[in-house]
C-alpha cells in the first residue's frame, strides 16, 4: 500500500494544465486509475463526492472502501467563520482542536460521544455488527468505536465519510492506494436458482480464494443473453429457465503461480460444496460439470464478463416502459443470508407489480442492487411505490438485520427508514452528531436524517418522454467523463434531462395547462439550451462509447439542430445546398484567406492579430473563428501523382498494390502552421509513403471539388450533407472500380462519416483511414525505423469509435521509443466549433499533460491537431508525417 494518490503521478515535469491529482476532489477517477494502473495500484472510488457517500465500487468490499483507505481530508465547515480543517497539516490540526472556537467545541463533543458509546456494550456490539457488512445507512458512527476518544480529529475525519454534505464540504482528499495484482482470471458459472448461487458464494467467501463474486438473477442473465460474446463464453446461457442465476467469480495473484493456486482452491471449494451447476450443455439441463465453466485468463475474455456486469444497471433500466423512471435500491446482509433475502425481495417485487425488477450485485459482500421501473404520474403510482418501499425496508432491516444502503449513501428516499434499521438509541446518537457538526441544521437538510416519515413519497422526479434517441437513458452518468463540454456547459446526461423538462413544459403549454411562471421558465430554458445544450455540444458521439445502452446524445443534438434549421432558418438549407453545388470554390478561396492571416501575423505580430481577431470574434457573435498562433497557413495544391510502379501478380482477393486516395477538404485547404518546422503537406507525405511501399495511387475524379458532408451534417444541414455524400460516392465507386481497390481518407472524422453514410455496401468495406490502411496492407512492403525518442499521439474520436486505438499505438510504437497517448477522450474541436467557441476546447483539454520529453505529436485530424497544438505548445501533425519519415521499403530494410 502506497502513501496515497500523490505517489502515483509519473515523475518528471509536464506540459499543459498540470495538476496534483492527489487531492483534487473533482478529479475523474477513471483517468487517475489509468495512471495508477502503470504501477499496479488502484482505488475503487471516484474522488470527490464519493468521500461523502463512502461508495465502495465494484470489488473492494468493506476493507477497501473510502472509510478504510482514506488518509487525509481538507474540510470547510458551515459555521460562521467557515472553519477549515486540513488533517494532513499538523498545524491545522492543532489550531482546530485547541484554538478554533468551532473546532474546539466539535472535538470536545465527538470525544464525549465516543466515550459514551464505548462504555455502552450493547450499542458498541450493534455498531460492530452493522459495519462488519457494507453499510452506508446513516452516519459512520463506527468512528466512535474504532478510534480513541483522545483522537477527535481522526474521528472527525472518519465521520465525514458518508455524511453526504450534511457535516461540511470536502475540498480535498488523499487516499491510500491498494495493490492491483497483475495476474487475474474470471469465470462465469450458471446455477439452477438463486439459492444454489448463494450457497456457492458462501463457500467461496469462507475459503478466501476469491477476490470478487458478482451474482446475476434471471433478469440480468436475460440482458447477458443479448451479448454475443457472453453467449460464446458461457455455455447454456441462452434460454435459461426463470429460477437460474449466474456467478461471476474473479481470482487474483501477485504471480501466475499464486493465481493458479487460488483458482485451484476455488474450484476445489465448489466441488466439495456439492452445489450443482447448470446450463453447460444447453438450456438448463441436468446439473453438469463445473469444468465446463473454465477460468478465463485472457484479459479480453474476462473483460467481456466485467463489461457486462458494469453495464447491468443501465442495461436493465433501458428496458423499462418509456416515461417511467429507473430506480435502484442498494441493500446488504450477511452472506449466508443473501440467497434467502434476495428470493424474498424478488417475490416482493412480483407481488407489488414490478415485473421488470432485477436483483444482482456484489455477492461476496452480501450487497444487492435492486433495479426496477416506477412511474410517478399519479397518486396510484406513488401509493404502489410507498407500499413496496415499506415492505422492502422491513424485509432487509428487520427480518435479515441488514443494511438499507450498502454503498450508495442514505439519501432522501431512505432517510425516513434510518431509525427502523438502527433503532432509537443509535438514531438519537446520529441526530446528536448532526447538531455538533451543523448546529443550525443548514447543510443539506433532510437528506440523511429526516423527521418526516413520508419524505420518500414527496418531491418525486418524473421521467417524461423527450426523443426516441434518448428515452432509454436512466441518467447514470457513465457518459460524462467522455464529454468535452462537461466542465464548460452541460454533460450528455444534463442535456437529456434538460430536454426532457423542456418537452414536458412544451406539452403542457400546447394543452393550455401551463401558467405564466411556467411559460417564463420554458422560454428561459429554451434560450439557455441554445448555448449550453446545442452550441457547446461537439456532437462527436464519445458519450456513446461509455453508455452501456449506446445512447449518442450528439445525435439528439444534431437532430434538434436539423429541426431548428428546417423550421426557423429555411434559407440556411438553401445556402448549404448551394455551397455543395459550387464546392470547387472552397479550395480556391480558403487557402488564400489563411495565407493572408499568416502574412498579417508576420507583419503585425501576435498581440495585434490576437486583438483584431478577438474583436471580430466578439462582434461576429462567435461565428468568426478565434485566431491562435497554431492556426495553419493555406495548404499547397494537390501534388501530381507519381508514375505507377510495376506490380507483381497477386492472387484474387489480395492487395493489388493500388489505392484510391481521397484527400479531405480539410487537408486540401489547411497546411502546416507557419511556425512548424515540418512544412510538407499531408498529401505529399501520403504519396511519398506509397512510393516507398511501391503502391500506385489514384485520385478520384474532381478530387478538389469533393466533400464528405460532415461539416454540413454536424450543423444540422442534412440535405446538403446527403447531397455532398451522393456526389462523393459516385466518384469513389468509379475510382475504386466498385470497391475493388481500397480507399484511404487522410482525415479520420471524414472517413468515419463516409463509412456511416455510403449506401453501397462494397464501398463501405473498402474505406480506411491512414493507420488502419498501413497496418492492414503495407506490413509486407514496409519496415519502420525508430527515429523518434518520445512522441505523443491523440487518437481522434472517430478512430476511437472505429476501435483503432491499439493499432495507432502499435504502429507509432514502431517509429518511436516512447509513445504517450494524450489521455483526452475528445479535444472538443468538432471541426471549426472549437475555434468559434474556444471555451469548448479549453474545457476539453484542461487536463492535457504531455511530458517535456515529447518533441513531436501526431493524430489523423487536422482541426484536432490545431487545438492540441495550441493547448500543449507541441506541434501536432498527421501521423503520415511520422510514418513517411520512418518507413523504409522491405527490400532495403537490411541495407
Amino acid at each position: 500500500m502506497t502513501s496515497g494518490v500523490a505517489s502515483t503521478a509519473p515523475s518528471g515535469s509536464h506540459r499543459g494544465a498540470t495538476r496534483r491529482r492527489r487531492r483534487i476532489t473533482r478529479c475523474v477517477w477513471c483517468r487517475l486509475e489509468t495512471r495508477l494502473a502503470a504501477i499496479n495500484v488502484s482505488h475503487t472510488t471516484h474522488a470527490g463526492g464519493i468521500v461523502n457517500n463512502n461508495s465502495s465500487g465494484m470489488c473492494c468490499g468493506v476493507a477497501q472502501n473510502t472509510y478504510h483507505t482514506l488518509k487525509d481530508l481538507r474540510v470547510v465547515f458551515g459555521d460562521a467563520d467557515a472553519t477549515v480543517l486540513d488533517t494532513s497539516d499538523p498545524e491545522s490540526r492543532r489550531v482546530f482542536q485547541h484554538e478554533s472556537p468551532f473546532g474546539k467545541s466539535l472535538c470536545e463533543g465527538v470525544s464525549a460521544l465516543a466515550r459514551e458509546v464505548q462504555a455502552d456494550e450493547e450499542l458498541t456490539a450493534l455498531i460492530n455488527r452493522k459495519f462488519s457488512i457494507k453499510c452506508t445507512t446513516g452516519y459512520a458512527i463506527n468512528a466512535l468505536v474504532d478510534i480513541s476518544p483522545d483522537e477527535p480529529v481522526e474521528m472527525i475525519k472518519k465521520l465525514m465519510v458518508g455524511s453526504e454534505g450534511t457535516f461540511g464540504f470536502v475540498s480535498r482528499a488523499t487516499y491510500n492506494t491498494v495493490e492491483d495484482y497483475p495476474y487475474k482470471a474470471s469465470t462465469f458459472i450458471l446455477y439452477p436458482s438463486f439459492h444454489e448461487a448463494g450457497r456457492a458464494t458462501a463457500a467461496l467467501k469462507k475459503s478466501g480464494a476469491c477476490d470478487a463474486i458478482e451474482v446475476f438473477d434471471r433478469a440480468a442473465l436475460h440482458e447477458a443473453e443479448k451479448d454475443e460474446k457472453m453467449v460464446n463464453l458461457v455455455p447454456g446461457l441462452t434460454g435459461c429457465d426463470k429460477p437460474c442465476a449466474g456467478l461471476l467469480v474473479e481470482c487474483r495473484g501477485a504471480s501466475q503461480q499464486i493465481l493458479d493456486e487460488r483458482i485451484a482452491k476455488a474450484i476445489a471449494t465448489l466441488n466439495e460444496s456439492g452445489v450443482p451447476v447448470t446450463g453447460a450443455d444447453g438450456p438448463c439441463p441436468e446439473p453438469s460439470s463445473l469444468a465446463r465453466f473454465p477460468f478465463r485468463h485472457k484479459p479480453e475474455e474476462a473483460q467481456v464478463f466485467w463489461d457486462m456486469r458494469k453495464g447491468l444497471i443501465p442495461k436493465v433500466g433501458a428496458q423499462r416502459t418509456r416515461g417511467t423512471s429507473m430506480l435502484i435500491e442498494d441493500v446488504a446482509c450477511e452472506v449466508d443470508k443473501l440467497a434467502d433475502m434476495s428470493v424474498d425481495l424478488i417475490d416482493m417485487f412480483e407481488r407489488h407489480g414490478y415485473g421488470d425488477a432485477s436483483v444482482f450485485g456484489h455477492a461476496m459482500e452480501g450487497n444487492m442492487h435492486l433495479v426496477f421501473s416506477q412511474g410517478f404520474r399519479n397518486a396510484s403510482d406513488i401509493d404502489q411505490f410507498a407500499k413496496m418501499m415499506q415492505e422492502m425496508c422491513e424485509i432487509v432491516a428487520v427480518k435479515y438485520k441488514g443494511s438499507l444502503k450498502g454503498e450508495h449513501g442514505t439519501g432522501r428516499n431512505v432517510s425516513a427508514f434510518v431509525e427502523m434499521e438502527w433503532g432509537a438509541k443509535a438514531y438519537a446518537l446520529m441526530w446528536r452528531l448532526k447538531a455538533l457538526f451543523d448546529p443550525d441544521f443548514l447543510l443539506n437538510p433532510g437528506v440523511l436524517l429526516n423527521e418526516d416519515p413520508h419524505v420518500h413519497k414527496k418531491n418525486l422526479k418524473p421521467s417524461p418522454l423527450a426523443h426516441d434517441l434518448v428515452d432509454a437513458c436512466i441518467e447514470c452518468g457513465f457518459c460524462e467523463s467522455n464529454c468535452p463540454s462537461r466542465d464548460a456547459a452541460l454533460t450528455p446526461r444534463q442535456r437529456i434531462t434538460t430536454w426532457r423538462e423542456i418537452n414536458r413544459l412544451a406539452r403542457l403549454d400546447l394543452e393550455l395547462k401551463l401558467d405564466e411562471p411556467g411559460k417564463e421558465r420554458l422560454a428561459a430554458m429554451r434560450a439557455e439550451y441554445e448555448y449550453a445544450g446545442l452550441d457547446m455540444c461537439a456532437a462527436d458521439g464519445m458519450c456513446q462509447e461509455k453508455c452501456p445502452v449506446s445512447i449518442n446524445t450528439g445525435e439528439l443534438v444534431k437532430t434538434i439542430r436539423e429541426e431548428k434549421l428546417r423550421t426557423a432558418s429555411p434559407l440556411a438549407n438553401k445556402v448549404s445546398l448551394a455551397v455543395v453545388d459550387h464546392f470547387q470554390y472552397f479550395d480556391k478561396v480558403v487557402p488564400p484567406v489563411l495565407n493572408l492571416v499568416s502574412t498579417a501575423h508576420s507583419i503585425l505580430g501576435t498581440s495585434t492579430v490576437e486583438t483584431i481577431a478577438g474583436t471580430l470574434h466578439k462582434v461576429g457573435m462567435n461565428l468568426i473563428p478565434l485566431w491562435n498562433p497554431y492556426l495553419p497557413a493555406g495548404a499547397k495544391p494537390l501534388p501530381p501523382l507519381n508514375p505507377a510502379p510495376e506490380q507483381p501478380q497477386v492472387e484474387k482477393g489480395h492487395f493489388a498494390g493500388k489505392v484510391v486516395y481521397m484527400p479531405s477538404c480539410v487537408t486540401r485547404v489547411m497546411g502546416a502552421a507557419p511556425s512548424d518546422p515540418e512544412q510538407a503537406s499531408v498529401p505529399e507525405r501520403f504519396l511519398s509513403l506509397m512510393d516507398k511501399a511501391g503502391v500506385e495511387v489514384i485520385y478520384p475524379e474532381q478530387a478538389t471539388e469533393q466533400c464528405c458532408g460532415i461539416m454540413f451534417h454536424s450543423r444540422g444541414c442534412v440535405d446538403a450533407s446527403d447531397a455532398a455524400m451522393v456526389k462523393l460516392e459516385e466518384k469513389l465507386l468509379k475510382a475504386s472500380e466498385n470497391g475493388k481497390y481500397p480507399i484511404v481518407c487522410d482525415t479520420s472524422p471524414c472517413l468515419k462519416h463516409v463509412k456511416d453514410h455510403v449506401r453501397d455496401p462494397l464501398l463501405k468495406f473498402a474505406l480506411y483511414e491512414p493507420v488502419e490502411f498501413v497496418a492492414t496492407f503495407l506490413g509486407n512492403r514496409l519496415d519502420f525505423e525508430k527515429k523518434k525518442e518520445s512522441v505523443a499521439i491523440h487518437v481522434p474520436c472517430s478512430s476511437k469509435k472505429m476501435k483503432l486505438e491499439a493499432q495507432f499505438q502499435a504502429l507509432v510504437g514502431k517509429c518511436a521509443d516512447e509513445v504517450h497517448p494524450s489521455g483526452v477522450p475528445c479535444c472538443g474541436m468538432a471541426g471549426d466549433r472549437g475555434l468559434r467557441l474556444p471555451e469548448l476546447t479549453g474545457a476539453a483539454l484542461q487536463h492535457l499533460d504531455l511530458p517535456d520529453t515529447v518533441t513531436d505529436a501526431y493524430s489523423t485530424s487536422r482541426t484536432c491537431e490545431c487545438s492540441l497544438s495550441n493547448q500543449s505548445d507541441v506541434h501536432f501533425r498527421s501521423v503520415l508525417h511520422l510514418l513517411d519519415e520512418c518507413a523504409v521499403p522491405k527490400a532495403k530494410a537490411s541495407e
